[in-house]
């Protein structure tokens, strides 16, 4: 396992968080966690299980967002990057074209190009 993982937040219409961890050779994608505590929970034990110290970005578009935040400020050695659409639509300038297309919020792609923003942003 490499000294980072990358990983992204979205939030769906179902108010569920999707989950897309970058690794060194691997995505990984998550099913929907609840926004509950205990889905808050399940979803901070399953960054947990499958990063080192992960590096988190996620839209602060979303109410639910803070609250996330206060969970997932619990994991060992977390950053978390937040991010604005305007900043969003920054980053996919520089994404391959087969990530930006089908890029629409609430799909586990929006995850997975928020996982790509918390590698490249410094």
């Amino acid at each position: 396992m490499n000294d980072r993982c990358y990983v992204g937040i979205d939030n769906t219409d179902q108010n569920e968080w999707l989950v897309a961890l970058l690794g060194k050779d691997a995505v990984i994608l998550s099913r929907p966690f609840k926004n509950t505590p205990a889905g808050l929970g399940d979803l901070v034990r399953f960054i947990t299980e499958h990063s080192v110290k992960p590096k988190i970005c996620l839209k602060l578009t979303h109410p639910a967002a803070l609250k996330l935040i206060k969970f997932i400020g619990a994991i060992p050695d977390v950053e978390v990057v937040l991010m604005s659409n305007a900043g969003v639509k920054m980053h996919q300038s520089w994404l391959p074209k087969a990530m930006t297309l089908p890029s629409t919020p609430n799909s586990p792609c929006q995850a997975h190009l928020l996982a790509y923003c918390a590698e490249r942003v410094a």
